[in-house]
């Protein structure tokens, strides 16, 4: 396809009347060569046009979704939340506190029920809480959820806390 063609395909359709198939039937086709580097922005272009007139809300925080949960720590990887099927979440922030005499480290990640990815981790004194710090806007569903894991230290000492949202799916 030639350069500058991509609007020539949707030129007689209006924004709210654009659908899903009409997007890849017309935008499916393009190379990703330098040659159509005007195609692929004019695309993307429409597309977030499509988004923001057909779901100008999608993934953003339902109003009084927010919640907060505790989890204690256990031997092995510590699900915070097992998540509702069928709906989208935001990791907003988590802390860890613990309530033991000695040092621990805690790892928080992903869990899809058997495997863990870490997130990240933090070390802690007896009696102290530390904070996680999360650079993203983390989401996850009920295939994949928060979920920390106790790598030295007491597990039952700690108790992880976690604020999350639903997101508009």
């Amino acid at each position: 396809m030639a350069n500058h063609q991509i609007r020539d395909l949707v030129h007689t359709i209006k924004s709210s009347d654009l659908t899903p198939a009409q997007i890849e039937s017309a935008f499916g086709e393009i190379y990703l060569s330098k040659d159509t580097i005007q195609n692929q922005m004019e695309s993307q272009e429409i597309v977030q046009q499509f988004q923001t007139v057909k779901c100008p809300t999608y993934s953003t925080s339902i109003p009084n979704t927010s919640k907060i949960v505790h989890a204690t720590g256990d031997s092995g990887i510590i699900p915070v939340l097992l998540p509702t099927v069928n709906k989208t979440y935001q990791l907003i922030c988590a802390d860890v506190e613990n309530a033991g005499g000695s040092s621990a480290t805690i790892i928080i990640g992903y869990t899809d029920g058997g495997s863990f990815v870490q997130l990240n981790s933090v070390s802690i004194a007896g009696g102290a809480t530390g904070i996680f710090t999360l650079r993203n806007a983390y989401t996850f569903d009920s295939s994949v959820y928060p979920a920390f894991l106790v790598t030295s230290g007491t597990a039952a000492d700690v108790t992880v806390n976690m604020v999350y949202s639903e997101l508009v799916q």
